[in-house]
């Protein structure tokens, strides 16, 4: 059995309910469109795989899957769904923040100030830090739980 990368993908972008820049891609065409947004969720999907393993090793090979097919060669539980689409989630935020940061190097504050307000750059660069602490609670959670049980793993081997 297997688990399709479009049932995370599905899961991510309604998280982008109003955040149109996502798609926004003016002057191409809708193929063009289509194959920008699936290399962007391919990279961000690989990008919170890779996040999973630098906190521990999961019970389950995140590796195992098979890019040309667009499937995970195992049956992925809700939870590492719904941690999939989370990690995206922030990671597509993360990518807000460093461009933020990007523009502090480039202009003055008065000058980015133009385009958006001191306060509301706190304001926005604050939510990530929180949603960062709470995709760190739930790697840990998850890390530290059974996947086929969901009960907590004992540090003396088994549950």
């Amino acid at each position: 059995m297997t688990t399709e990368y479009r049932v995370i993908f599905d899961k991510f972008i309604k998280k982008l309910k109003g955040d149109n820049s996502f798609f926004d891609y003016k002057d191409l065409s809708e193929e063009e469109i289509n194959e920008i947004v699936h290399e962007h969720l391919l990279s961000l999907l690989n990008r919170s795989i890779d996040k999973i393993y630098s906190f521990g090793s999961p019970d389950i090979d995140f590796y195992d899957k098979d890019d040309e097919n667009q499937v995970f060669n195992a049956v992925l539980i809700p939870q590492e769904i719904s941690l999939l689409s989370e990690l995206m989630y922030f990671l597509y935020l993360e990518e807000d923040k460093n461009k933020l940061k990007s523009l502090g190097i480039f202009f003055r504050t008065s000058e980015i100030n133009v385009f958006s307000p001191a306060n509301e750059r706190k304001s926005y660069l604050d939510m990530i830090d929180k949603e960062e602490s709470r995709i760190l609670n739930l790697l840990s959670n998850y890390l530290s739980r059974d996947r086929e049980t969901w009960t907590f793993k004992s540090v003396y081997g088994g549950n």
